[in-house]
Parts: C-alpha cells; sequence; structure tokens
C-alpha cells in the first residue's frame, strides 16, 4: 500500500498541464555554448555563425545540452507538489533528450508537460523515497518535434513526514 502516492496523484499522471513556450535567442545559444566549453573556445557549430552557415545545418544549432536551460517543470510540480505531504530532502535523479531535430536561434518550442509516472520504494528507516518522473515533447513552430525531454526526481520522505 503506498505511504506517499495518493489518489490525486495517481490521477495526474499522464495529464498534460499547460503549454509552455520557449524562445530560444542566439545570444542564449552562443552563451551557452561558452559556457559549457570555458576556458577552451566555444564548439563552432554554436557560436560562429559563418562557420555553422558551411555546415551540414546551414547555421547555428544549439549544443544539446542547451535543453537543461529550458523551464518547463513548474507547471507539473504546481499540480502535483499539494497532493503529497511535505518531504525531507528533493534530489535530481537524472535528464534525458532525445533529438529528432536541432534546436536554432529563433525557434519557439511549445510543450505540455505531464507528470510520466509515480513510483515510492520503502526506505530501510522507515521512510519512502519517492520517484517521479516529468515528460515533455517539444515541438518547434513548423510542428516539427524537436525535442522529447525526460526529468526524474526524488524525494526522501523520513518517517516523520508520512504521519
Amino acid at each position: 500500500m503506498p505511504k506517499v502516492i495518493t489518489d490525486a496523484a495517481q490521477a495526474l499522471i499522464g495529464v498534460e498541464q499547460s503549454p509552455v513556450t520557449i524562445a530560444v535567442e542566439k545570444s542564449q545559444v552562443r552563451n551557452f555554448a561558452t559556457a559549457i566549453q570555458w576556458p577552451e573556445p566555444a564548439n563552432p557549430l554554436y557560436a560562429d555563425e559563418e562557420h555553422a552557415g558551411k555546415s551540414k545545418y546551414g547555421g547555428l544549432i544549439a549544443a544539446p545540452t542547451f535543453c537543461t536551460s529550458f523551464a518547463w517543470l513548474m507547471d507539473v510540480l504546481e499540480h502535483v507538489n499539494p497532493t503529497m505531504g511535505s518531504y525531507r530532502v528533493g534530489l535530481n535523479g537524472g535528464s534525458e533528450y532525445e533529438f529528432f531535430e536541432p534546436v536554432r536561434p529563433g525557434d519557439e518550442l511549445t510543450a505540455r508537460p505531464l507528470l510520466a509516472s509515480l513510483s515510492e520504494k520503502p526506505r530501510d528507516d522507515g521512510g519512502v523515497m519517492l520517484i517521479l518522473t516529468l515528460q515533455a515533447d517539444f515541438y518547434n513552430q513548423s510542428g516539427t518535434k524537436a525535442v522529447t525531454a525526460k526529468q526524474t526526481l526524488l524525494r526522501i520522505y523520513g518517517p516523520e513526514n508520512l504521519k
């Protein structure tokens, strides 16, 4: 029998939330590329328009890890959080990205994030570890799927949180 997962939380699995739109700006793409490569020069596909224009992409593209800067989790969490009690600590359980199209400056990416799954594991101290997986498929302004993002969050509930 679940100790943390409520019927209300279970009912949110697979329910798409309000759309999230992310406008990709050239300066963001370049700055991100510079930051991840520092102190070495940024990959020219991500920072040098002339070089990128001669590539098979025909222009600048964002580094794959640029997707980590997308703000898309909050709407899902605003719906999930009130359905379960307070927890001792929250942790990042990892991110996964599947790429279908390069993300480019000027793109407007839209997603309808959702809670993909919930599970819990008992802990030796009598508490529970809750595992939440959130997902969003990002479509560009042409309606083409560009990226699927998955984020796993871990929440540690001590015995004191289960009362």
